[in-house]
């Protein structure tokens, strides 16, 4: 099943966010993590987490009453924030196969910024920019996260 679901990018003010939409809306954070939280993660990567960004936000998800699911994130130290990379559609599957089908053919005409690969949270990971300069974000969970708790 593919679910598209929002993600919404702060500059470094979510967790004012995370506040301020749970009272607009109510519902659960199902899952709050922060840089800091995946430090020696992202260090093998290659990222750098600096002590003024560990508490900021890296991956939250919203779930509301009626089961309706968004993520927000504060971006990643070394961006750049603009409006145009403050909003991204996160394509959930439950088969690679299907991510797969629907990752080859967005690529056809659009630009991979990251290419399908194992991330550390368990699930199979890639982002493209479409040709209307659209970020997409694909995530297939190979592996409960709650099994990490």
């Amino acid at each position: 099943m593919l679910k598209f679901e929002p993600l919404l990018v702060f500059d470094g003010d979510c967790n004012e966010a995370l506040a301020y939409y749970k009272g607009i809306f109510g519902g659960e954070m199902v899952r709050v993590q922060t840089y800091g939280d995946n430090k020696e993660h992202l260090a093998k990567m290659g990222i750098e987490v600096t002590p003024k960004w560990e508490d900021k936000v890296m991956h939250a998800s919203m779930v509301l009453s009626n089961g309706y699911r968004f993520f927000l994130a504060d971006r990643a130290e070394k961006d750049e924030f603009h409006p145009g990379n403050a909003n991204a559609v996160v394509l959930s599957f439950n088969k690679m196969e299907d991510m797969d089908k629907i990752y080859n053919e967005m690529k056809k005409d659009g630009q991979v910024t990251v290419e399908i690969h194992k991330a550390f949270w368990h699930a199979m990971y890639a982002e493209i920019i479409d040709k209307f300069k659209k970020r997409w974000i694909f995530n297939c969970q190979i592996v409960s996260i709650m099994d990490d708790e």
